[in-house]
């Protein structure tokens, strides 16, 4: 495996080992993919926007690791997360990819990885088979539909709406439809994503739309659109998750939820709140790996 940058004396090019990771799944070509792209020296972040772009995947995470250790023993490593248009502060599932990369493909035994982002310090531990991400929770309060009706409009397709949430920390407006509302309706749902961008606000980056599970399989299910960062639906989104845990928990009344994130793609996610932190546990596949020349 190919783990430090090589320079290619042919064509002066620069080489760096890059993965394709589909998290929240144990079966390849589901879930949500993400690149990985662990450097032993950092790059730019004009770089990173470049490759990020060039992967044209929700997000791209870039690991970097402390001077004089490897990455097969580091416990502690940097993190940050690029869109194929911007860099932004949280991804879950990007965090599980690069977990992944660590722990499979450098052969680090360490029980735990501490990672550092812009979200603050993020752990990720194996647990059996599964995953474990510690990540902030982000919980939202309740807002009139009418101070979002447009967003609300566009993204609900006329199904009912129960209430709608805004976690100010996250940008992200939960919008929950009512109980009667099938999954096959909520699977179903084609909103014209082109249009949410069109409406003048500057506080949403994303829409969540939720309603509860049948409690047998599933507490709640989920979609998730963000193309004000440049991800029309996201498949299965972690940070998502850290709104919709503390609502489902309080609603509820239970800490440990199961969640179905319905994209066409779609994803299982196993969660718990933990005061003011949110557990996600999950599987994820490695599907590619190979360089980029830059």
């Amino acid at each position: 495996v190919l783990l430090c940058a090589e320079s290619t004396s042919s064509s002066n090019m620069t080489s760096l080992p890059i993965w394709t990771v589909d998290a929240f799944t144990s079966s390849p070509f589901s879930g949500n993919p993400a690149a990985v792209c662990l450097l032993e020296d950092d790059i730019s972040d004009v770089l990173k926007q470049r490759i990020a772009a060039e992967m044209n995947i929700s997000e791209t995470a870039f690991v970097t690791k402390e001077k004089e250790t490897s990455f097969k023993s580091a416990t502690k490593f940097g993190l940050r997360w690029f869109t194929p248009t911007t860099e932004v502060p949280l991804c879950g599932h990007a965090t599980l990819a690069a977990a992944t990369v660590i722990f499979r493909e450098t052969d680090n035994l360490n029980h735990l990885l501490t990672f550092s982002t812009l979200s603050g310090e993020l752990t990720a531990e194996r647990e059996g088979t599964l995953i474990v991400l510690d990540l902030p929770c982000n919980p939202g309060s309740s807002l009139e539909f009418q101070g979002r009706r447009e967003i609300v409009d566009i993204i609900s397709c006329g199904l009912p709406v129960k209430e709608c949430v805004m976690s100010t920390n996250t940008g992200k407006l939960l919008v929950r439809l009512e109980d009667s509302v099938s999954r096959e309706e909520l699977e179903k749902m084609v909103p014209n994503i082109e249009k949410l961008p069109q409406v003048q606000q500057n506080t949403v980056r994303g829409v969540i739309v939720t309603m509860s599970g049948d409690g047998a399989e599933y507490d709640f299910l989920s979609r998730y659109f963000a193309p004000w960062v440049g991800i029309k639906e996201d498949p299965v989104t972690g940070s998502a998750h850290t709104v919709l845990t503390p609502y489902w928990a309080k609603i509820l009344k239970k800490d440990s939820l199961r969640g179905r994130q319905c994209s066409p793609r779609g994803g299982d996610l196993q969660l718990r709140l933990a005061e003011d932190r949110v557990r996600v546990a999950g599987n994820s596949t490695i599907v590619l790996s190979g360089i980029i020349r830059m």
